[in-house]
C-alpha cells in the first residue's frame, strides 16, 4: 500500500474498527483496517493504517 502507514495494530481489531470510526467523524480521515491474521493458527495481527499526509492528525487523536 504505497503512501500509506501503520499506525496500530491489534489482536482483535474491533478496536481499531473504532478508532477509524473516530478518524472519520473526527477529522474525515481515511483509515484502512487490514486483517493480518492467518486464521487457521490464530497468527498475527490487525492493523489500522492512513495515509502519509495524515499520520501526525491520526496519531494525536487517536492519543487524546
Amino acid at each position: 500500500m504505497k503512501d500509506w502507514v501503520k499506525i496500530a495494530e491489534s489482536r482483535t481489531g474491533i478496536d481499531l474498527e473504532m478508532d477509524k470510526a473516530l478518524l472519520w467523524e473526527q477529522a474525515e480521515i481515511r483509515a484502512v483496517v487490514l486483517n493480518q491474521k492467518v486464521s487457521a493458527y490464530d497468527l498475527g495481527n490487525w492493523e489500522l493504517y492512513v495515509h502519509v499526509d495524515d499520520v501526525s492528525e491520526a496519531r494525536t487523536l487517536l492519543t487524546n
